[in-house]
């Protein structure tokens, strides 16, 4: 990222805030993207950006899931010995509306809904791993609500 553009996304008065100091994302990737559709470059677009990716992936390995065990007569216990939680539950996922994210004093942090906080068991189970790859990759931080 070049430095106007850094001191556009990151400037606040005399202050630099960098949200993304611990992240490796390809930000050149991520902001010509952005360009192309338009989007306004700052920080939060920039993280909206990459948590689209996470939550893309994990709509993925959900439909994985899914698509799999649809037709199985005893996917419940199917899913439960592989997973840890039944068809029902992992079908019940939704992250794109159950997962938000803020930055709060220069850090991002990613959460459950209130009305998907039920759920975190579910979401910890199935998505533990890809969480804390991605907190690792990132930076950013899962928080319970």
């Amino acid at each position: 990222m070049n430095e106007g553009l850094y001191d556009a996304v990151f400037g606040c008065g005399e202050d630099k805030v960098d949200p993304f100091i611990n992240t490796s994302a390809n930000f050149e990737r991520i902001i010509s993207d952005m360009r192309l559709v338009g989007y306004e470059i700052n920080a939060f677009n920039v993280v909206h950006q990459i948590m689209l990716e996470q939550l893309d992936a994990m709509l993925k390995f959900k439909g994985k899931i899914i698509e799999f065990a649809m037709n199985l007569e005893n996917r419940d216990d199917f899913c439960r010995e592989k997973y840890g939680i039944s068809f029902k539950d992992i079908d019940a996922l939704d992250p794109q509306h159950d997962i938000e994210f803020d930055i709060k004093s220069g850090k991002v942090i990613f959460y459950l809904t209130a009305e998907a906080a039920h759920k975190e068991s579910a979401y910890m189970t199935l998505f533990k791993k890809s969480f804390d790859a991605f907190e690792k990759k990132t930076g950013f931080s899962y928080t319970s609500v």
